[in-house]
Parts: C-alpha cells; sequence; structure tokens
C-alpha cells in the first residue's frame, strides 16, 4: 500500500498524536467524571481532538490527491518509455504551442534625488531646549 519510508514515518506520526489526544479526551472525561477535576477540563482536549481530526481529513485528501498524481506521471511515463524502445509510426501533428507570457515590467525602486530631497528631522537636536513631559 505504502512503498515510501518517509511516509510511513509521516503516518506513524500521525497514529500516535490521534491516540495522545484520544488518551487525554478519555482521561480528562474520567477526571470529570469522578469529580476530581470541574466538568470544563473536558473541553481543551475535545477541541484539540476535533481540530486534529479535521486536520487529518484534508491531510488524507491531500494524500489521495498526491497518489492519483504519482499514479498519472507513471502511467505517462510508461508509454514514452515504449516509444523509445520500440518505433512508431509517424504521430499525428501536435497541437499550437500557446504563445509565451509577455516579459515582466521591472520597476525601479530608486532614492529620491538630492535635490529633491528634504533634511532628515532629528529628534534629539532640540532636547536641550525643551523642558520634561514638553
Amino acid at each position: 500500500m505504502v512503498s515510501d519510508p518517509g511516509h510511513r514515518r509521516v503516518l506513524a506520526a500521525r497514529r500516535r498524536l490521534l491516540m495522545m489526544l484520544l488518551a487525554l479526551t478519555v482521561a480528562s472525561g474520567v477526571l470529570a467524571e469522578t469529580r476530581m477535576a470541574a466538568w470544563w477540563v473536558i473541553v481543551p482536549p475535545s477541541v484539540m481532538l476535533l481540530g486534529y481530526l479535521l486536520l487529518l481529513r484534508e491531510a488524507a485528501k491531500a494524500d489521495v490527491e498526491r497518489r492519483s498524481v504519482r499514479v498519472e506521471a507513471v502511467a505517462h511515463v510508461a508509454p514514452v518509455a515504449a516509444a523509445r524502445v520500440a518505433p512508431a509510426a509517424p504521430a499525428a501533428p501536435a497541437a499550437p504551442m500557446a504563445p509565451a507570457a509577455p516579459p515582466a515590467k521591472i520597476i525601479a525602486f530608486l532614492p529620491p534625488q538630492e535635490s529633491a530631497q528634504e533634511p532628515i528631522y532629528d529628534q534629539y537636536a532640540d532636547a536641550k531646549l525643551r523642558a520634561v513631559g514638553d
């Protein structure tokens, strides 16, 4: 099913975190049920578990999409490799390529000219002339 060792580690880490959040939620429920903790102690682990389940759902969708892209890439490469091995009949003319995008406009951020530049305001220049709190 999963042949990539990196993906196996990711799945194992997801599983470990899910089990830890489940144990934390159950433990908080037990503490609240036995009146050793307030009822609201259940809320944070439950919210974390719910959020993580939503994250796992999206991760599973991403995994399926990544797997389908990989399968399509392999399916696309196989005919190309077969064509290299056996000479094929002349193919139909390829569709014309889309025109290239126009070149990007380059914007230069240059400092203003010296003549147009205002003198820099020094907030401490007149500090001796001012009283405290002015």
